[in-house]
Formats: C-alpha cells, sequence, structure tokens
C-alpha cells in the first residue's frame, strides 16, 4: 500500500542486452527484447495470456517500418513464446512496411485477428485451429474500408461486454467510432456510431474497456501532452467525460498504446516503451512492451501502479531485497478478493476463510526467513498458513492474525518460515478469518528498521 519503496533494480534493459531465440522472449520488463513487440492487447484463452502486437523493424531507422504482426504468449506475464506471425502478402493488403496496430478475440471456438493497413483500412483474419492458427484472410478485403467515416479506419479495439455483446472501436483525427460487431465477427451489426467525448481529446491507440460498471476509453499518453488520457461512461455508447490521469501514472514518461486486461483476480496494463541509445536518448521508432499493475481508486479513477511498470523484474515476479512487497502486488488470488483504496495506497481486502494469495518466483530469498506482515484485523483475527509452490505445497509457516483493534489499525507481525534459500513460490491461505476482517497491506522479508539491499536477480 504505501509508496515509500527503493529497489536498486535497473530500470532498463537496452536493445543489445539479449541474446535469445528469436521465438522466445524472457527479458523482465520489458518482457521481451530479443526484438521489437510494441502496440500491446493482450487477452486471456485457455490458462494463457496471448498478445497480439506490430514490430518494430529495426532500432537503426528514422521512420516507421512494420512488416509484419505477430502473436505472443506466455503462462505466466514472464516467459513469452511467439505463437505465428501474419504477414500483409497473405491478406489483402500485398506487401507492405505499414502493419500498424492489431487486436484479438475468441468467438465460439474460433480466433479473430483485426490489423491495421496504416491508417488507412483495417482488416480481419480468422483461425478455426486455436489461437496460435494458422490464419487467414477472412474476407479477401477490409473489414473497416478508407472512407467508412470521417476518421481513419485503424487502431483497433474488440471490447466483449458483461453480457457478451462483442464491440469495434477505431479511429484518430475526426473522433472515435464505435460499432456492434455480428456473431460471426467479420461483419458490423450496426452503422459505426462517433462517441462523443466532453473535455475529451483526439489521439489514436484507443482501448476500451470495464471495470465495476463503468466504462474506460483511453489513448496513449505522453507528459508532454495532455493528461486528460481517458474518459469514463456508464453506457458503451457515451457520452464518455475525460478523466485524469497525473504525472505520476507515467512510467518513464510515456505510455504508448497503453491497453488493459485481467487474470487470476489481478489487473495488469501494458504499454509500449522506447528503445533508447547508449546516450539515453530515446528512440520513437523501436519500441518495447512493458506491463504493470492497475488499480482503481475508490471514485473510479485509475491508478496505475508505476514500480511493478518500471521495474526489471515486472509483473509475477519479486525480490525478497526489497524493502516491501505490496499485497497488491499478487498475481493469484481467490474469488472476492479485493484491493481498494486504502490510506495512500491499496490493501488486500476479503481475505475471507479460504481466501489466498499466489506470489511466484520471489527471487533471492533467505534459507528458514523471518516473514514480515503488515495486517489489520477488525474482528478476532485468525491464522495465515504460507505453502511451497502451490495450494497443496508444504506448509512453511503458520502465521498467528491477531486483533488489532480495526480496518486502520495495522501492526508490522513476523512469522518464521521453513524454507529453502533462492527462488520460491509461496501462496498464502487464510483460515478462520471473518468475511472482510483482516487486510494485508504489505509483506517484507527485511527487519523493517533494517535498510533495503541492493538486489541481485540471478540470470534466467
Amino acid at each position: 500500500m504505501r509508496k515509500n519503496i527503493s529497489s536498486g533494480l535497473t530500470q532498463f534493459v537496452g536493445v543489445a542486452a539479449c541474446a535469445l531465440l528469436a521465438s522466445i522472449g524472457h527479458a523482465d520488463n520489458p518482457i521481451i527484447t530479443n526484438e521489437s513487440a510494441c502496440d500491446p492487447r493482450i487477452h486471456v484463452w485457455n490458462g494463457r495470456a496471448y498478445m497480439f502486437s506490430s514490430h518494430d523493424l529495426s532500432p537503426t531507422l528514422k521512420n516507421y517500418q512494420m512488416k509484419d504482426w505477430q502473436l505472443w504468449s506466455s503462462p505466466d506475464l514472464v516467459t513469452w513464446k511467439k505463437e505465428a506471425v501474419l504477414k500483409p502478402e497473405d491478406t489483402y493488403v500485398g506487401r507492405s512496411s505499414d502493419c500498424w496496430a492489431t487486436d484479438g478475440a475468441e468467438r465460439n471456438g474460433k480466433y479473430y485477428w483485426y490489423f491495421s493497413h496504416h491508417n488507412l483500412d483495417l482488416g480481419v483474419a480468422v483461425s478455426t485451429n486455436g489461437p496460435s492458427g494458422p490464419y487467414r484472410d477472412a474476407l479477401g478485403k477490409p473489414l473497416l474500408p478508407q472512407g467508412l467515416t470521417p476518421s481513419d479506419q485503424y487502431d483497433p479495439t474488440v471490447f466483449i461486454d458483461d453480457d457478451n455483446t462483442p464491440y469495434l472501436v477505431w479511429g484518430y483525427r475526426k473522433g472515435y467510432y464505435l460499432a456492434k460487431l455480428n456473431e460471426d465477427m467479420i461483419s458490423l451489426a450496426e452503422p459505426p456510431r462517433l462517441i462523443t467525448i466532453n473535455d475529451g481529446w483526439v489521439d489514436d491507440a484507443n482501448c476500451l474497456h470495464k471495470h465495476n460498471g463503468i466504462y474506460y476509453l483511453n489513448t496513449h499518453g505522453s507528459m508532454k501532452r495532455s493528461h486528460n488520457r481517458y474518459a469514463t461512461a456508464t453506457s458503451v455508447y457515451g457520452p464518455y467525460t475525460g478523466r485524469y490521469l497525473p504525472q505520476s501514472s507515467y512510467a518513464e514518461g510515456y505510455l504508448d498504446h497503453l491497453g488493459f486486461f485481467s487474470w487470476h483476480n489481478q489487473n495488469y496494463y501494458a504499454f509500449g516503451t522506447l528503445a533508447k541509445d547508449e546516450k539515453g536518448k530515446p528512440n520513437y521508432y523501436y519500441r518495447f512492451t512493458r506491463i504493470g499493475i492497475c488499480n482503481y481508486k475508490n471514485n473510479g479513477d485509475l491508478a496505475l501502479d508505476t514500480f511493478t511498470a518500471k521495474s526489471a523484474l515486472g509483473v509475477g515476479q519479486y525480490d525478497a531485497a526489497w524493502k516491501q512487497i505490496q499485497a497488491e502486488w499478487y498475481f493469484d488470488a481467490a474469488d472476492g478478493v479485493t484491493k481498494p483504496e486504502d490510506g495512500d495506497g491499496f490493501a488486500v481486502q476479503g481475505l475471507a476463510d479460504g481466501a489466498f494469495l499466489g506470489f511466484p518466483n520471489i527471487h533471492n530469498a533467505p534459507e528458514n526467513a523471518t516473514l514480515y506482515l503488515r495486517v489489520a484485523s477488525l474482528a478476532s483475527g485468525g491464522t495465515m498458513e504460507v505453502r511451497n509452490g502451490s495450494l497443496t505445497g508444504n506448509i512453511l509457516g503458520d502465521c498467528t492474525i491477531p486483533a488489532t483493534g480495526g480496518p486502520r489499525s495495522y501492526q508490522t507481525l513476523s512469522c518464521k518460515l521453513k524454507n529453502s534459500g533462492g527462488k520460491q513460490t509461496l501462496y498464502f491461505i487464510f483460515k478462520g478469518t471473518q468475511p472482510d476482517s483482516v487486510r494485508l497491506d504489505w509483506f517484507s522479508f527485511i527487519t523493517p528498521s533494517e535498510p533495503a539491499a541492493s538486489p541481485t536477480i540471478p540470470a534466467q
């Protein structure tokens, strides 16, 4: 919850820092650096995350050269595998260096790949053989032809509402347009509608997602641009009202093609980050993808966690040498677990009897560690089992949670573990706790009075 964290981690992985196989990406954060993967749109299907991305050709170029679209997948948001490449010459586009932003969707066992041809038109390919393809051009012509609307027909977002209705959003100079898709996912079910944004903006790279009944429409942003980079509405068609995204939310000062997704009861944002040369100068024509954790304030405002977005480890990994590991950074959590705003940050709630939190890939854990917990208990407390590797793994320790006197009465507890040293995957399982009676702020392997060490991340 609290934000006074010092990691000492390297914040940027250079272009030349990786010598990995072309089909595998594991560079922590950015998530892939052996080649460019940018304009990310991530969906979770069949227990894996799938990222549809564009692909900048070379860090030596002074303009955008993008000769294909790519599909990557991951079981854990750490290790990524290139699943498929969609080439423009295999579609109506023909050979091109203008393979701009992309997105994907699943419907009735088929998978759809939506792709931008420059800012001219937008097509769709389909796979009947799973998300990895192969994909074929579904129409042999654009789904959104040039001139369909007064705006530009590119930069797609495919949004599936809670009632399973699919929508397509696109556009730029003369506004965003939205249309319901037919069940076949390759034709529009209605004429495109211009989205009204009060106090809005004009930009590309839209994204539409929904949380707690609120529709969020955003674009990419920079501290050099307007801070009003997203808008909200209670109807998918709007009207939308612009909202403020503070400078503190801009990891590295830039959020290129910002998008959102959820997995294991956790909320994430993915965005493009710029490569840098040996002098630290950003390269706008060679981009990577970073992922960070997304929180929502009690009033509905977005709160993008910049520590996880900037960290060299990224999401799904942690370091025992960090001063604190925030509870809301979990990778896995039981249904009913929430992480609402609490004080000047966020805390995990809903830790009723049987609830759990999972934290994989904790590097540098000391052997037989002492675990420190910052907790508050509204009722009679309970216990927290610490298990190794999974929900059914060996019990490493039992942590007693006393009644602390109220939801804001936090205490720092200590709990002795019987664990091996090195990288650990820990599951916290709560026992005997009443609904909404326990809140967890953070945990740590560092004695609260000790300074944080400089983390050393072992080679993968």
